[in-house]
Formats: structure tokens, C-alpha cells, sequence
């Protein structure tokens, strides 16, 4: 019994010895985000998307890109694996290969003139 008191009575002076940090409190719970810029040099209007490339979860259009032009678009997740992709109005899309991004950091995807795009995987199914 006297074991356990000095057990117990050890962590609790453990704890509140330390020194609180509230910026580091405010750091951890942050959001991670990264932002990209979309530089679009096709003729087509684009959607730009994402969706997580692990497990289950919905794609989020994260901003419109007009023909010929660069757009910053809506922050992405960071530190996580997502695939981006761009979409034209008739659904044909280009996807990237799945990437994860560092936090607080910027990413230019330039789309050429001559991507490729094509069918939307599981359209019309």
C-alpha cells in the first residue's frame, strides 16, 4: 500500500512540475496544411480536387482554375497521402500519383498544354 502512495505520489508531482508551453498547445493542434498553386496552360477551364490516397474518403474540390491562367486554390492537407486532380467540364480528368505534402508549404502544378486526360475511373458505373 505504501508503494502505491509513493508510486502515485511521484507522478503526480511529475506532472505539475513541468512548465506549461501554451504556444506549443496552440502549435500541435494547428492545422497542417499546405497551399498549391494551380498554373493552368491548357484551353480548358479546370475543377481542381483531392482525395485521400489511404483508406475511404470523399474527393473536395478545392477550386476552379479558368483556361490559360495560375490560381491559388483552397489549402490542401499536409503530411498525409492525397491524390490531386484537375477535371474539365465534360469529366475527362487528369490525377496525379498519390504525394504527400510538408506543412506550410507551397506547390506549383503546372498542367500543360498537352496534358493527357481522360475518363473519370467509375463514371458511368
Amino acid at each position: 500500500m505504501l508503494l502505491s502512495a509513493l508510486v502515485i505520489s511521484a507522478c503526480a508531482s511529475a506532472n505539475g512540475s513541468a512548465p506549461i508551453d501554451p504556444g506549443r498547445e496552440a502549435r500541435r493542434h494547428r492545422a497542417a496544411l499546405a497551399t498549391i498553386i494551380v498554373d493552368n496552360q491548357t484551353l480548358l477551364p479546370l475543377f481542381i480536387a483531392f482525395r485521400p490516397a489511404i483508406g475511404p474518403g470523399a474527393e473536395i474540390v478545392i477550386g476552379n482554375v479558368a483556361a490559360n491562367a495560375r490560381t491559388t486554390v483552397a489549402p490542401i492537407p499536409a503530411g498525409e497521402p492525397i491524390i490531386l486532380l484537375a477535371r474539365d467540364r465534360s469529366g475527362l480528368q487528369l490525377e496525379l500519383p498519390s504525394r504527400s505534402f510538408a506543412i506550410d508549404t507551397t506547390w506549383t502544378w503546372l498542367v500543360p498544354a498537352d496534358a493527357h486526360f481522360t475518363p473519370r475511373q467509375g463514371a458511368g458505373s
